[in-house]
């Protein structure tokens, strides 16, 4: 067990200083510096004393770190589902969900000092996710396509959801099938661009179309209608017997529906297609969009659920998670009525 005295000695304060700054001792005299020395250093011993027990049963504060803008956050409504779900969650119990904070705005770690866990929305660079494991030990990452052997994830079913689906068009004689997509940034904390990673769902198309010696018929553009507009142009200029196209997200898929239509292609009848978020938008589509519900409740939920686990030092190993996704059958693609 992790005395004071251990963590004091890795510091290179006394022992009362230690226990005065864990207890949240106004009246001490130490700088900034060493106060944040001792947090963080308690945190990667994972101590926990008397008092704290006291105080995990009173609040715990959870930040929320997310990629996204405040209006890519408005545009892409699958992330903000998740992140309501996070709130509402917290409010069952003794739990403090801030506002977002968002990474592309640059982060500075002082301010996740007085946070018990944090839950990352989106793709960072590994340098940015060890900064912030030396800042806190109990992290969740959401949606991250790379997974790190101490720290917890929660993710959607997007490999064998998609397989899924090309299989199923596949088996209902479907061989030109397309993918239009988009690409993930990576960003570092203090909002920076690094770089951008494909997004899971063109990696599997691409294996897929490999595994079935298929010609490919990719788009990859941002997470826009715009791209669905230009990559469905793209696709059909490439392939003109183009008849079945995978869409990452359903804001994408409203954009090539529209210019299926302006090119005389009727989806659900001359072309399938299918997407992914299940927004409530494209069940009113004309025709009705065949979309993936990515069971974003539930995923904001379980990332909590699991941040509280760390935070009450339930377990000392890290759990990934993978949350069900179900297809909505709807008019652009259901071959339970063909």
């Amino acid at each position: 067990m992790v005395t004071i005295k251990q963590i004091a000695s890795e510091v290179g304060v006394s022992s009362g200083t230690v226990s005065r700054v864990l207890n949240n001792d106004t009246t001490i005299s130490v700088s900034e510096e060493t106060r944040r020395s001792v947090i963080q250093t308690a945190r990667r011993l994972n101590y926990v004393n008397k008092g704290r027990k006291k105080s995990l049963k009173k609040t715990i504060k959870v930040a929320v770190l997310t990629v996204f803008s405040e209006i890519n956050g408005t545009n892409d409504s699958y992330w903000r589902q998740i992140y309501l779900s996070i709130v509402q969650s917290a409010h069952s119990g003794k739990v403090i969900v801030d506002d977002a904070i968002r990474i592309h705005q640059g982060i500075d770690l002082k301010l996740l000092d007085n946070y018990d866990a944090i839950i990352v929305l989106g793709e960072l660079t590994s340098t940015a996710i060890q900064e912030l494991k030396k800042n806190n030990q109990h992290i969740v990452l959401v949606g991250s396509n790379q997974h790190y052997t101490d720290i917890d994830a929660v993710d959607p079913e997007l490999q064998s959801m998609e397989k899924q689906i090309l299989n199923k068009m596949y088996i209902s004689g479907r061989r030109n099938i397309g993918f239009i997509g988009g690409n993930n940034e990576l960003l570092e904390l203090d909002g920076s661009l690094k770089s951008t990673t494909d997004d899971v769902r063109s990696t599997v198309y691409r294996e897929w179309v490999r595994q079935h010696n298929m010609t490919e018929n990719m788009f990859i553009g941002d997470w826009r209608a715009e791209t669905g507009s230009t990559g469905t142009k793209v696709l059909l200029d490439q392939n003109k017997n183009l008849d079945a196209l995978v869409v990452a997200s359903d804001l994408i898929a409203i954009g090539a529906i529209n210019t299926l239509k302006t090119k005389g292609l009727e989806p659900g009848k001359n072309i399938d297609v299918v997407s992914f978020d299940n927004l409530e938008l494209g069940s009113y589509l004309i025709p009705s969009l065949s979309s993936v519900d990515l069971n974003s409740n539930a995923i904001g939920k379980t990332a909590l659920n699991q941040a509280l686990e760390l935070v009450k030092g339930k377990r000392n190993w890290a759990v990934w998670s993978i949350v069900p996704s179900i297809l909505k059958y709807r008019e652009t693609f259901n071959i339970l009525v063909k």
